[in-house]
């Protein structure tokens, strides 16, 4: 790795910043940003693109955690690669390993695991035992351990431990994250229910099983004067029911997944089990609400939901296979697919500042003597994304083989420097 790089005429993607939107020249020296400016002549490793952009590092706040118990998945090690590969200096890893992380021992395995990787491990802590939606798990001792926030990852958590977790956390500001699904309604549904649908014969889910559990849940908080953070809304009520709880002053967060932005439920024709998600793809209608939740400033995020799954769990009848698909390295090419309706500049602040509000970690500078914690890429620029380009141990994307646009060149982080040529 180069102790020193140039990136050339790059557009800065950071409001407020002197040199926002304009193109420049940053010189990366040990791992700290020595020099920015219009133009620098230095001879030394030189990054260069056709259409090159500079931002923060971006923050993931859903990535599925596949170590401990799930090697063979991914270790923490390929995950972190992954990561780095697609840009993310920082990923909030769910609890639903195996076995899950619901103490500090587990928090603190995954911290000095991540001690010297560039793609930093921000671990959530479950919030019940095992996940299994019974009891409330070691919360504040995971919290003192380095739990960013306490969450049961994709599993129901039911009214009355909700109350005590959001009581429980408030002395210590404690963060709760809902994934809302009301697994009663749901119950084991495989695609939305809609007319695109209702012709392939899977087992359906109603939009009702999530924005019902985002109503009661959003009740719950206010009656314990709690902030709540909903992990991966889809439908078009769940961003009227955040917009107006905000409009009450209610703390209340939300984020979205990138698959929810880019696809509807129509792509289930296709019983392509690598389109199989969760949170499900909804129709037309809830993605467009989606897309004015981003730039009403009601959904605050956009994370990957990004998860490994082995060929023995995909490569089965779309009823039997699990939920779930990588998005790491693929996440810039369908983000760029947003950004005539939404704009670069937006998707790239979702991704950055919204994300790091919401655990509370400061927003990162592009200064001069400030740390490198950056992401570059190239928005025009063309790779094949397969076996030899994937970075995961997985391979269930329905991407996989395929010429993507936009690639993420140099990530910087942790005194580190990855380049990807």
């Amino acid at each position: 790795m180069p102790t020193q790089v140039l990136i050339k005429k790059a557009t800065i993607l950071q409001p407020g910043h002197s040199r926002h939107l304009k193109k420049s020249d940053l010189l990366i020296s040990n791992g700290k940003i020595a020099k920015i400016a219009a133009s620098i002549k230095e001879d030394v490793k030189t990054i260069e693109g056709k259409d090159l952009y500079v931002s923060a590092g971006w923050m993931d706040l859903r990535t599925h955690l596949t170590d401990p118990g799930l090697e063979h998945k991914d270790d923490l090690q390929r995950l972190c690669e992954t990561a780095a590969a697609g840009g993310f200096t920082a990923i909030c890893t769910l609890p639903d390993s195996d076995p899950s992380i619901d103490s500090k021992s587990g928090i603190e395995y995954l911290r000095n695991r991540n001690s010297n990787q560039l793609t930093q491990i921000l671990p959530m802590g479950a919030l019940s035992v095992q996940t299994k939606g019974e009891n409330l798990a070691e919360l504040y001792d995971m919290h003192q351990s380095g739990a960013v926030a306490f969450t049961d990852a994709d599993h129901m958590v039911n009214s009355g431990l909700l109350r005590k977790a959001l009581m429980y956390t408030k002395p210590f500001k404690g963060l709760i994250v809902s994934f809302p699904m009301d697994m009663s309604i749901h119950h084991e549904g495989q695609v939305n229910e809609s007319e695109n649908t209702v012709t392939t014969g899977l087992k359906l889910s109603p939009a009702l099983a999530e924005y019902t559990c985002v109503k009661q849940q959003l009740d719950i908080a206010e009656y314990c004067e709690a902030p709540i953070h909903f992990s991966g809304i889809s439908t078009k009520e769940s961003v009227n029911l955040i917009k107006e709880a905000r409009k009450k002053g209610q703390e209340v967060t939300c984020d979205v997944s990138i698959f929810n932005l880019c696809l509807t439920d129509e792509v289930a024709e296709r019983f392509d089990s690598n389109l199989k998600l969760m949170p499900l793809l909804r129709t037309d209608k809830d993605r467009k609400a989606l897309i004015k939740g981003l730039k009403d400033g009601v959904i605050d995020a956009i994370c990957s939901n990004h998860h490994p799954q082995n060929v023995e769990l995909k490569k089965v009848e779309f009823d039997y296979a699990d939920f779930g698909s990588l998005s790491h390295q693929s996440f810039l090419p369908m983000m760029l697919e947003l950004e005539k309706e939404v704009g670069l500049e937006l998707l790239i602040e979702k991704i950055t500042r919204g994300p790091r509000s919401i655990i509370g970690n400061e927003e990162i500078a592009i200064e001069e003597g400030k740390a490198a914690t950056l992401t570059v890429f190239d928005s025009s620029q063309d790779w094949e994304y397969n076996s030899k380009t994937n970075k995961s141990l997985s391979s269930n994307s329905y991407l996989l083989n395929q010429t993507l646009r936009g690639k993420v060149v140099a990530v910087c982080n942790n005194n580190k420097l990855n380049l990807y040529s």
